[in-house]
This record gives structure tokens, sequence and C-alpha cells, in this order.
């Protein structure tokens, strides 16, 4: 067999002529790379910072931009798209900025997202506030020093453009919770979109272990920067420590629930709602005294995800789409730049004076070009897979660099609409009740004859430049036998190549953590992010707790239980019906008219359940059945348990 081993490799001889084609079809040279993206994304720089490190109160790192000097060079290695390095090397411009001068600025580079700082009359407005307490404490000390000002005691109102952690989950290190409350309380104001509060608290309680799990995948967690592995998430650097960061969560005071305009210490912001865009609460911000639109997420500088990879509701790009042609209606004429919260901005100049115009413009065709063209293609019986492979985007588009699939992907999109109109059923009869990934690997290497034979063949593939098949044909292998050593590294020296050449961020880092996994092992990280999603929980209506905890129970052991009681809820005044019936948790929200036995608990009770401490809190229950719901706590799964299951073998 072949000489196999763990370390990372060059690029081949077939992905650096793959990597030279790209170049040259993008018009890049890979000896002095430079585009309008890489220009604008260092312009108006106030305090730039390369070197700056975010720690904790341990002083356990947070972030390092040291560790991406690399990204200095303008040569592209051989090992990464030299499209997506231009990306990175944008990301990589980190510090404070003006947006409109003396009026709105920007911290870029110390975490995935911005944080941005608006002038009013007397103080700032803050839009987002990055992932962690300790970045937004950061960002702000960075604004304060290069700025020459004390904004800290003058925040006037913080806004929050939509319902990712990436930007609330700073929150406490702008504001204290004490500080938060009604302007004429002299207060600050929390503002969000409509059903933020719903949103943000439930996005990642359900499926969060399994999206936790995956966004490894997607954002390149567990693998180092360096030119074989991380250079980018595309819409940033990458994400801070969620290993060693603290991410709070500060209730909001007020909810936007129509398009309107609120003076905010003399100075007018226009809110314009895109539910269902980016985020299902999300909403623009228009600046009419500086000229300036503020897209939240709806525009950035990559092509963004109908549906990412970490796994999330299917995002209407139809809708996203008629949304920032809303924008571009009611404030393009009267707007100079366009900013957002990631990236840089889009001015428009004596050279280009309709630069906002085409900005938006192009961001909202890309995204109806490829819901439209999805959906004729398959009323043309076109299935998924042939769709995301068919869809040619036209040559202006494809010529935007800000719409370029750093980010999200023509091919993941394109099954994205797919599966929003017509579900993830492809019509062919034969996928109706197909064998399990292991049960069709094994008939698959019964059918090639052996696994040495497969693995022959899997090579000369790979040899050919067939990186995907190769993968896959060790996959086969893999999931047949995860001891075949010789196939877990076969299977990671092609999806290795593979990520080399991706030029989506997500794609390159999905390719190569499952190429470093194959080689090492699954890490195993402890239950920090198990612990987290507690803090949410409590923070959620009592129904939707309640419904989580219905998710984590095993209903094949409980399925011979038949336990049925009243939860009056002593802290929020609530009333429900709970039964435990057949392994499943169903729940009424009022008091049944079946006389039954009653718990008085507080709402902590669930929680207490899901993490099965209920005998922590056995003095705050007024029951008769306590046995009872020690037999339902008895049913929980500890999904801490299972914060790193495998994905690429089993």
């Amino acid at each position: 067999m072949e000489n196999y081993n763990k370390n990372q490799k060059d690029a081949t001889e077939i992905t650096k002529k793959i990597q030279k084609l790209t170049a040259e079809r993008l018009g890049i040279d890979v000896n002095n790379v430079s585009n309008k993206e890489l220009e604008l994304a260092g312009l108006h720089s106030i305090l730039a910072t390369e070197d700056i490190i975010i720690t904790n109160e341990e002083g356990e790192s947070i972030w390092d931009l040291n560790e991406y000097g690399f990204l200095k060079s303008t040569e592209v290695p051989d090992t990464i798209n030299p499209s997506l390095w231009l990306n990175a090397m944008s990301n990589y411009k980190a510090g404070l900025f003006w947006v409109v001068k003396d009026k709105i600025f920007q911290v870029r580079g110390l975490d995935i997202a911005n944080i941005t700082f608006v002038r009013t009359d007397h103080g700032f407005l803050v839009l987002d506030t990055g992932t962690y307490v300790e970045s937004a404490k950061a960002a702000l000390d960075l604004a304060e020093k290069g700025l020459g000002e004390d904004i800290r005691n003058h925040i006037k109102a913080i806004i929050i453009s939509h319902s990712h952690g990436d930007h609330y989950g700073g929150v406490a290190g702008i504001v204290s919770a004490d500080q938060v409350g009604k302007i004429e309380d002299g207060k600050i104001p929390i503002i969000v979109p409509e059903g933020f509060d719903e949103e943000t608290v439930s996005e990642n309680i359900y499926a969060g272990t399994a999206m936790n799990r995956r966004g490894r995948y997607q954002f390149g967690s567990g693998l180092k920067p360096g030119k074989k592995s991380l250079i980018s998430c595309g819409l940033g650097l990458g994400m801070s420590s969620s290993k060693y960061g603290t991410p709070s969560y500060i209730a909001p005071t007020i909810e936007i629930t129509e398009n309107k305009t609120l003076v905010i210490d003399g100075l007018e912001v226009v809110f314009q709602l895109t539910p269902g865009t980016e985020a299902p609460a999300e909403m623009n911000n228009y600046f009419p005294q500086y000229r300036a639109l503020w897209a939240a997420e709806n525009c950035t500088a990559t092509l963004h995800n109908f549906y990412p990879i970490r796994g999330a509701k299917v995002r209407d790009s139809s809708v996203w789409s008629d949304f920032t042609m809303q924008a571009l209606e009611e404030f393009g004429p009267k707007t100079d730049v366009v900013f957002q919260s990631h990236h840089w901005p889009h001015w428009n100049t004596e050279e280009n004076p309709n630069e906002v115009k085409e900005y938006l413009t192009n961001t909202a065709a890309i995204y109806k070009y490829i819901h439209d063209q999805t959906l004729l293609l398959a009323n043309q019986g076109l299935k998924p897979n042939e769709i995301a492979h068919k869809i040619v985007i036209p040559k202006k588009l494809e010529d935007a660099w800000y719409i370029r699939p750093y980010y999200g992907s023509i091919e993941v999109n394109a099954k994205a609409v797919y599966q929003r109109y017509l579900g993830y059923y492809d019509a062919n009869p034969v996928h109706l009740n197909p064998l399990t990934d292991v049960e069709a690997s094994q008939k698959f290497i019964d059918y090639v004859g052996s696994e040495e034979e497969v693995l022959k063949k899997a090579k000369k593939d790979f040899d050919e430049g067939n990186y995907q098949w190769a993968a896959e044909a060790a996959n086969h292998v893999v999931l047949a036998n995860p001891d075949n050593t010789d196939a877990r590294l076969l299977c990671a020296d092609a999806l290795e190549q593979m990520g080399y050449v991706a030029e989506s961020s997500i794609w390159r880092n999905a390719y190569l953590t499952g190429a470093w996994e194959l080689r090492n092992g699954v890490p195993v990280v402890g239950k920090k992010i198990g612990n987290s999603k507690f803090g949410m929980l409590n923070q959620t209506n009592t129904r939707r707790a309640l419904g989580y905890l219905g998710i984590v129970i095993d209903g094949e052991r409980a399925a011979d239980e038949n336990i049925k009681f009243i939860y009056e809820v002593t802290d929020t005044n609530e009333v429900f019906t709970i039964y435990l019936y057949v392994g499943t948790l169903l729940i009424y929200q009022g008091k049944s008219r079946e006389k039954l036995p009653v718990v008085k608990a507080p709402k902590y009770l669930i929680g207490a359940l899901i993490q099965k401490k209920l005998d922590d809190i056995k003095e705050q229950i007024e029951t008769d059945i306590y046995q009872d719901l020690k037999r339902m706590e008895s049913y929980v799964v500890d999904l801490r348990e299972y914060t790193q299951f495998h994905i690429v073998d089993r």
C-alpha cells in the first residue's frame, strides 16, 4: 500500500494548475495581488492595529491578530485560492476607520463582526456589539483612543441589527445592565427589530448541540491560522474564541415593529425592517443627516448564505432581494455611503458616483438570480445537485468582487432554494428510504471487491486530480471500517487539496477541518458550549423551554411512562398541563379540566430537569409527586456530552 502519513501536504501539481487557471480567469496577479475591495478595506484608517491581543480576566487569549501576520504578503501561496487570498487580506485590515468623516466610525478586525459608533448631538449610538464582552470592550477602548474622546460615558443608545450572536453577544462590554432602560429615565435603550428576543434565545437551543459541532466546520474554529489552514471566514478573519470568550445578553428595551423614524439625541434614525432575510429578525438603518445607509448583514462584501452549513432555517432569497431593492429605492438617491456589520463601506466617488446604486443592485440581483434560475431548472426536472452544477452567473455579477462566493456559494444556495420550495427529496424513488451511510458504504465495498481495491482506485483518482471522487470513495471505506488508517489518511489528503482550491472560506474550513480530524481524531473540548445554552434557556419563554425539555427526553426509554400534572410556574404566574405519554412530552398552556396533581415551582424547574439537577432546587418545589419528577429526570439525555460527536466518520 501507499506510504500515507498524518502530515499536512503541499499543493499538488494539479492543484497548482487549478490555482493558476483561477488567477488567470479572474485577472489576479499572484505575485502582487490587489483589487478594489482590498483598497476599500484600508481606506480612511484612523488608528490601525496589526498586533492586538484580546484576553479574558484569566489572561486566556480571545483574539490574536498576530496569528494572521502571514497575510501581509502580496504573493499568493499555492495552497490558497487566489480570490480567497484577496478576501483574507482585506479582512486583515484592522483598526478604527471613519465611514463618514467626524461622524460615523467603525472598529474592524477585532472580531468577525464590526462595532460602529455614530455621533449624535452629545454622544454616540453603538451599532452592534460583537460576539464577546472582551472583544467589545477592546473595540470601545480602541475607538476612545483613536478619537481621543470619552465614548463610554456618552452612549445614547445601542441598536442591534439582527438576532445572531456575533452582533449582540458583546453588549455587556459596552454597557452594564443597570445602565440600560428608558431614555426618559436617563438610561440607555437597546433597540432591536421585531422578533429579536424570541429569535436570539431560540435559534441555537433546539438544535444547538448539533449546530455548535457543525459550526466548527463552517468557521474552522479548531484550525490554527496559516497558509495551509485557516485564513478567513469570509465575513471576517475568524471567530473569536468561544472557549475563552464571555458571551452576554441584556434584554432589549425598544422593539421596532414597523418602519419608522426616531430622533435620538438630535440624530434622525430611520428604521427599515427586513424580516426573513439574513436573519429572521433584522433591520437596516438610514441616517439622513449623514447620507449614510447601514445595511446590517443584508449586504456585505461577499455572497452570503441562503443556508449556512452550520445549520439554520433556510433563508428567503427572494424576500432578501426585495428588501434590498426597497432600500435602494427609498434611500439610494440620497445616500453617499453604504456600510454594514461586516467588512468595509462602499462610497460614491467622483470616479464612480453610482457606486452605492451598483452595490445594492448587484447584491439584490445575484440573490434573485439564484432564486429564479433554481426554480426554472427545477421546473424543467433537474435535481438539486444538477441545478447546483448548472447555474451560470452572468459575467457582470461575477465581476463584482463584493458578491464573490467567499462565504456563501452558488452551489449551496441553489440547493437551499430547492429545499425551501420542494424539500430535501429529489423525486427519485430510489432515494425515498435509502440505506444508512454505513450500510451503503459496506455494500459499495462488497461491489468493488475489497477495501484495498477501493483505495487503489481512489488513489489513482487522487493522482489525476479527481479529488472529490477520491474523497467519496475513501470515505466509504472510513464509514465501513473507521480503523482503516490508510482510508482515513487518503480521504484527508483529498479533502485538503479540495480546501486549497476552494474560493468559499467555509468550504475550505470544512474540508481542512475534516482532514485534520481524520488525521488526528476528534478533539474533546469539554462542556462549556453545552453549559452556555442554559443561560439562554433561562431567557426564553416558558413554553419554549418546555419544548426543549421534550427534545432531551429519551422517548424509547420513556415509552411506557404515563406522568401527568399541572405545573404552576411560581415566578411567572403561568400554568401548564404537562403529560409524559409514550415517550412524548405533551404540553398544554393552561389548566386541564381533569383533576391532576399539582407541581408548584419556579421556571428554573425546567432547567434543573434538563441539567439533571432536580435535587438542587428540591426546597423550591411544592408537590406530592416529586418521585414522578425524578423519574422524568432519569429519562433526560445530557446533550452536553455530545458537543463533539463525529461528522466525517462515525
